[in-house]
């Protein structure tokens, strides 16, 4: 329902608008009186899981254009005076790995974080609602936050794969390297996104929704580990979910003593369930990859492709969950130490 009202400055419905010609600008109450602050944020949660798309998308556009790149450069030179491109070299190969891998994770967490969105909405139960919408509130402030960080190295590899010729405008890496820098600020930056999730979706419900997650997350650990040809991934994801658990139990203990203790781990908090989700769910794509190369179904080179990423991922990029969790260990001390005249 919508209804005509003249808005005040202050939002009264009974006054006349202070600026606009003649006697006022016209308003319209959509849905229910002051219920306008709640309204905005399921907006604003929408936009927080679609800038994290963003992140992904120009990522994807960065790596096609890297690799292409890669493959026409031509760099070195053989005996017989043949030429080959800087795709051949290994820390060319090790970038646009990352590039691929990272993407990957990134468009599952996206993927993963959109059907929260429908389950939630589409729950036949209270109970079921409930928790399917505290999944999809845990789920947000990572998809926009861990993304659009990671987007910011990814579109920057990009850029080097390029070289000199990266800084400029010709090749358009430079343009998706600025593109991805604004997705870190707006709709919530990085640091809004991480008190988002220390504070409201962790503290406020004692970590219940977080344990629900990692528990479905060792549950593709266990399935990892159940498989000789990817034992080693599934140890890898098992140190990362170990470290997201320390990382639950540590600010849970430590949040109430020491004030400034959430704020001050809350963006490694962030990234290592960031780097978390990523290996989760590399590694359940890689179990599911398997099983279609088993049955003889699906694009056998895309699949294969797939283990390689899974397992690159798992190598290189999930071990970040063990920083992470150092550094939240060490609490605010040194950040909290100085006083504001001696920055």
């Amino acid at each position: 329902m919508s209804v005509e009202h003249k808005l005040g400055i202050h939002g009264s419905p009974t006054c006349v608008m202070s600026f606009g010609d003649n006697e006022g600008a016209v308003g319209y109450l959509v849905g229910e009186a002051h219920k306008g602050l709640a309204y905005m944020f399921t907006m604003m949660n929408c936009a927080r899981q679609a800038v994290g798309l963003q992140g992904v998308a120009i990522a994807e556009r960065s790596y096609q254009q890297a690799l292409e790149y890669a493959k026409d450069r031509l760099q070195g030179t053989k005996k017989d005076g043949s030429r080959f491109s800087i795709m051949k070299f290994p820390d060319v190969r090790r970038m646009l790995m990352q590039m691929k891998s990272g993407t990957e994770a990134m468009r599952a967490l996206v993927l993963v974080g959109g059907a929260a969105v429908d389950r939630a909405v589409c729950a036949t139960t209270d109970a079921a609602k409930r928790k399917e919408q505290a999944r999809l509130e845990l789920l947000t402030p990572i998809v926009k936050g861990w993304i659009t960080e990671l987007a910011q190295e990814l579109t920057y590899l990009g850029t080097q794969v390029n070289g000199g010729m990266g800084y400029i405008e010709e090749t358009g890496s430079a343009q998706h390297y600025r593109d991805a820098r604004i997705l870190t600020i707006y709709e919530g930056t990085t640091g809004i996104q991480a008190l988002d999730l220390v504070g409201r979706k962790t503290l406020m419900n004692k970590g219940e929704a977080l344990a629900d997650l990692l528990a479905e997350i060792e549950e593709t650990v266990i399935a990892l580990e159940g498989e000789a040809a990817f034992a080693e991934q599934g140890k890898a994801l098992r140190e990362a979910l170990e470290a997201g658990q320390e990382a639950r139990a540590w600010l849970l203990e430590n949040a109430e003593a020491d004030p400034a203790a959430a704020g001050s781990v809350s963006v490694h908090f962030m990234m290592l369930f960031g780097f978390l989700c990523g290996g989760w769910l590399m590694g359940k794509s890689a179990l599911r990859a398997q099983a279609l190369l088993e049955a003889g179904n699906g694009d056998p080179e895309y699949l294969k492709a797939k283990l390689v990423t899974a397992q690159f991922f798992s190598e290189h990029l999930l071990p970040r969950t063990k920083a992470s969790l150092e550094t939240i260990r060490k609490g605010s001390a040194s950040i909290m130490a100085l006083s504001e005249d001696q920055f």
